[in-house]
């Protein structure tokens, strides 16, 4: 009795430490990302900032490579597909939840950091398209491929071009356009000249 009554607190506590060091462990490298930069990033560095050994670190990822390319994931905004409208409505709802969440101080000094890393490591950078990139631009591409028919959408376009079209129309306005920009006005300007691209001409 005295034995299963001690063994069950002992599982409980350990889950939380372990689910808190997995978290600090990104949170370092996020940090030390900003701060140094992925070359001189080491696994030494992160689990001195984290307070954890670098036993630690090696139990959850094989390399700093990988580390970093699910650090770079904590970054990235959760996109809503479950929207309901005209195509135009939901491409729009689309990209202003993804403005109203990376649209503040740190969001975007996140954003700029992921668009540092990626271009500076080809290693990291096709990592992270495989893993996270290209299942999000895919998410879109199922949400226009959707309406294909209803829309009147042209039969010979690149669905997958035309989400790259629109992450990187979104992304612009967010990082380069002054926060005095009237970003909701452009989204739907900019929207609406990439659907007029792919609709069937009448």
């Amino acid at each position: 009795m005295d034995t299963e009554h001690q063994s069950v607190p002992s599982v409980s506590r350990g889950r939380p430490r372990s689910t808190k060091v997995h978290r600090s462990i990104l949170e370092a490298t996020l940090a030390l990302l900003a701060e140094v930069g992925v070359e001189r990033l080491s696994i030494e560095m992160v689990a001195k900032r984290a307070g954890v050994g670098k036993s630690s670190i090696y139990r959850r990822w094989s390399s700093k490579e990988a580390l970093i390319v699910d650090a770079l994931e904590q970054i990235k905004p959760q996109l809503n597909t479950s929207i309901q409208g005209d195509l135009h409505e939901v491409l729009f709802e689309l990209a202003r939840n993804f403005i109203q969440q990376m649209n503040t101080p740190l969001g975007k000094q996140m954003l700029s950091m992921l668009i540092s890393t990626l271009s500076g490591n080809s290693q990291i950078s096709e990592s992270f398209w495989e893993k996270h990139s290209l299942p999000k631009t895919k998410e879109i591409s199922s949400v226009i491929e959707n309406y294909r028919e209803k829309e009147q959408l042209r039969n010979d376009i690149h669905i997958d071009l035309v989400s790259d079209l629109l992450i990187g129309f979104i992304m612009y306005q967010l990082l380069f356009k002054p926060p005095s920009s009237d970003l909701e006005t452009d989204l739907k300007e900019g929207i609406k000249v990439i659907l007029d691209g792919i609709s069937q001409s009448e």
